[in-house]
């Protein structure tokens, strides 16, 4: 099933319970994940379907002393599909999968896709390996780890390292990439944060380097975040605080990506209403996207899309959210992403529930609406007729269980 030696991953659970010995110590956990999930047709490109799609995670933390510490994340997920398809596996829009290809790892564990027609797909997955050298000035991380940035609570302009889809179902760890990273703390609330993502096969074309500065200043959080990728700079930042009884954030991003240069921004606001409902609304403009919907297929191929983190395809969007905290044990969410200029919207509602310190439980739903692909006489084609329209209606149900 998967090309390379990983015979030691089958005693990793051995070492799934903390060890110590004099300054050494290791660290072990992990969860299992069960989802079911049900997608409506979506004409003429995907017929109704069901997944079962499984996660188990095995995470190792050791620290040979005061100074140094190896992280190591490993996933394997087996899914059971009752009508096989490669989109599964791909990041299409139909794919509730977490995505986690080669853009930004020199290297991976290859799965077979050989297999991509049978019921059963088992993807591999070495999310985090990284070395860790600390001293009193900051942290050296080298390896596949995690490099994220942002203010914003939902669209985040300046993250663009593989950031999560809007219909992926496991959220709850970022894609892991290669990069080697220094962070270095300047302050009580100062740091600073550069350095280097390597690529697949470690060329020019799929690297970049980042510097990241952020501090507190008057009560408000700020960042400034430039980036360099081969064919393409970004120069952003943002600043978090509260006005009132409201918080409020404000992210922005100038990216040249050559033979074109956009903007993004994202805006937005939570109040919480009493201590068990919080109301959120963000706005986000993206100039890399497209003002119609005919406009929509050429943009997955351009550089914004392929390499720089842009996934949504039209430019304005308003997005509420309301959380409802119903008990200590059952949380509520709802949200929307709502393109102003197709009249189409994604919405999203998760229930939680807690049956101990380490079984969990949700169910949801992902709802869309506004016009489907539609046919277009003068290529043979099919064409976008709005962004979210195409998005296949889902409902899933799901268990935990972290040890």
């Amino acid at each position: 099933m998967v090309k390379g030696h990983y015979g030691a991953w089958a005693s990793l659970a051995l070492l799934m319970a903390p060890y110590t010995q004099a300054d050494e110590q290791l660290l072990g956990a992990g969860y299992l994940k069960s989802y079911g999930l049900w997608q409506d047709a979506v004409a003429p490109v995907s017929a109704e379907q069901w997944q079962w799609q499984n996660s188990l995670r095995l995470m190792l933390d050791y620290f040979p002393g005061a100074r140094w510490s190896l992280q190591l994340h490993y996933e394997l997920q087996p899914v059971y599909r009752d009508k096989p398809t490669p989109e599964v596996a791909d990041g299409s829009p139909f794919s509730t999968l977490n995505n986690s290809d080669n853009r930004y790892r020199i290297d991976d564990i290859q799965n077979d896709d050989d297999r991509e027609e049978d019921h059963w797909l088992l993807l591999h997955n070495l999310d985090r390996l990284n070395l860790r050298y600390s001293t009193e000035h900051g942290d050296l991380t080298v390896g596949r780890q995690v490099v994220s940035f942002g203010s914003a609570r939902f669209i985040n302009p300046t993250d663009i390292f593989v950031p999560f889809a809007l219909q992926t179902l496991n959220q709850e760890y970022r894609v892991g990439i290669d990069a080697i990273r220094y962070q270095a703390a300047l302050g009580d609330f100062a740091q600073l944060d550069v350095g280097a993502v390597i690529g697949e096969n470690a060329e020019k074309a799929n690297s970049g380097a980042f510097l990241r500065g952020r501090d507190n200043w008057r009560g408000k959080d700020v960042q400034g975040v430039l980036i360099a990728l081969d064919e393409a700079w970004l120069v952003g930042g943002g600043v978090e605080t509260a006005l009132g009884d409201f918080g409020v954030w404000l992210e922005t991003a100038f990216v040249d990506a050559e033979p074109a240069h956009y903007w993004r921004h994202s805006i937005g606001s939570d109040y919480a209403l009493d201590a068990r409902w919080v109301l959120m609304l963000e706005y986000h403009y993206n100039g890399a996207g497209a003002g119609q919907p005919e406009d929509y297929a050429g943009l997955l191929r351009l550089q914004p899309y392929q390499r720089a983190g842009v996934y949504l395809l039209g430019q304005h969007y308003l997005i509420p959210a309301l959380n409802w905290q119903a008990s200590p044990l059952l949380n509520v969410t709802a949200s929307g992403f709502f393109n102003l200029q197709d009249d189409s919207c994604f919405i999203s509602l998760a229930a939680e529930r807690s049956w101990s310190e380490n079984l969990y439980s949700d169910v949801g739903v992902y709802w869309s609406a506004g016009d489907s692909l539609e046919p277009d006489p003068a290529s043979a084609t099919l064409q976008f007729g709005s962004e979210f329209g195409t998005y296949p209606v889902s409902l899933y149900a799901s268990l935990r269980w972290y040890f």
